[in-house]
C-alpha cells in the first residue's frame, strides 16, 4: 500500500466515477483501476461495488475512506511544511480574525509583516466564530485569532490563550462623564450603550457588581461587530462604548476617547486566543504571526491597557 493508492481511492470515493477520478489525479483510467484493485488485494476485502456505471463504496470501503482521507491530508500538510521550511519564511497565510481582535491586531500585524517578512502574503478573513471554525476544520484558513469565549472546547483544536486585557466604558472627549472623576454606575445608565457582542461572563460580572440594571443585554442601545463604526458613533454622540480598552485606543487617537472611571471598578477583562488544528503541520510564517500577536498583547498589558 502507498500514498498514491490511497489518493486514487479517495478521488474515486469523492467522484463515484473512475473517469472523473482518473482526471482528478492525472492518471489513465486503466491505471486508476489497477491501483484500486491492488489496494483491495492487499487489504483483502473489496472497497467498491461496481454495478454497471455505478460505483458505490462497500461498508469496508467506507471504513477505509475515513482513514485514507486523514492520511492524504496529513501527507499534504507534511509536504507543505517541508516546502515552507525549504524556502524560509515565505508563502501565503490565511488567518481568520474576529471583529475585536481585528481592530487591535490587523494594522500593526500587516505593517510588521510587510517590513520584516515581505515574502509572506497574509490574508485576514472575517466572519462569525462558527463560520471561521468551520473554515479552519476544512483547511480553508491556517489559523484563527478570536475572542477566547467564542471558542468552544474541542479535542481537535489547539487553543493558545493570550494575556488578559482590560475592558471598560469609554466616551468621547468632552463627555460629562469623561473628565477623570469617578462616577457611580447609576450615572452611566443615563446614556445609551454601544458594544459588540457581550459575553455572558461579562454580563454576569456587571450584574453582580452593580445590580440587575447593569445587564448590558437590556441596556444596550446598538450592537455591531464593526468596532470602528461603534467608536465613530461614540465620538459623535453621548453614547458609551463597552469593550476592550486597547482595541478602542488602537482605532482612535488616545486624546479623542476617555475611559469612564466607575466606582466601584468593574474589573472586566477580555482575552483573545490563537486557534489552530491539533496535529496539523504549521507553516513557519504562522509561528511568526503568533509571536507578534503575543508580543503586542504583552506590550498593551505592560502599559496598563
Amino acid at each position: 500500500m502507498n500514498i498514491a493508492q490511497l489518493q486514487h481511492f479517495v478521488a474515486l470515493a469523492e467522484t463515484r466515477s473512475f473517469s472523473r477520478a482518473s482526471e482528478a489525479v492525472h492518471v489513465t483510467q486503466s491505471a486508476l483501476s489497477r491501483s484500486i484493485q491492488m489496494l483491495e488485494q492487499e487489504l483483502g476485502l473489496p472497497l467498491v461495488d461496481r454495478i454497471g456505471k455505478q460505483n458505490e463504496l462497500t461498508p469496508f470501503g467506507r471504513l477505509v475512506l475515513a482513514q485514507a482521507q486523514q492520511i492524504v491530508l496529513q501527507t499534504a500538510e507534511l509536504k507543505r511544511a517541508a516546502a515552507s521550511m525549504a524556502e524560509g519564511v515565505a508563502g501565503d497565510i490565511r488567518l481568520g480574525v474576529g471583529s475585536a481582535p481585528s481592530a487591535l491586531f490587523a494594522a500593526p500585524l500587516m505593517t510588521h509583516m510587510l517590513r520584516e517578512f515581505p515574502k509572506v502574503r497574509v490574508q485576514l478573513l472575517g466572519g462569525s466564530p462558527e463560520m471561521q471554525l468551520a473554515q479552519l476544520r476544512a483547511r480553508q484558513v491556517d489559523g484563527l485569532l478570536l475572542t477566547y469565549r467564542a471558542v468552544p472546547p474541542a479535542p481537535d483544536l489547539r487553543v493558545e490563550v493570550l494575556p488578559a486585557l482590560r475592558s471598560g466604558f469609554l466616551c468621547r472627549a468632552g463627555h460629562p462623564l469623561g473628565e477623570g472623576q469617578k462616577v457611580r454606575f447609576k450615572e452611566l445608565r443615563s446614556f445609551p450603550l454601544l458594544s459588540t457582542k457581550v459575553s455572558d461572563d461579562a454580563a454576569r460580572t456587571l450584574v453582580e457588581r452593580y445590580g440587575a440594571a447593569a445587564n448590558p443585554h437590556t441596556w444596550m442601545q446598538h450592537a455591531s461587530e464593526d468596532v470602528a463604526s461603534l467608536l465613530r458613533t461614540v465620538q459623535a454622540t453621548d453614547a458609551l462604548f463597552l469593550g476592550v480598552i486597547a482595541v478602542a485606543q488602537a482605532q482612535w487617537p488616545r486624546d479623542a476617547l476617555r475611559e469612564v472611571m466607575v466606582s466601584p471598578e468593574a474589573r472586566l477583562q477580555a482575552q483573545f486566543a490563537f486557534v489552530t488544528l491539533n496535529g496539523r503541520a504549521e507553516p513557519p510564517a504562522l509561528a511568526v504571526i503568533r509571536d507578534f500577536c503575543k508580543a503586542l498583547v504583552d506590550t498593551e498589558v505592560a502599559a496598563g491597557r
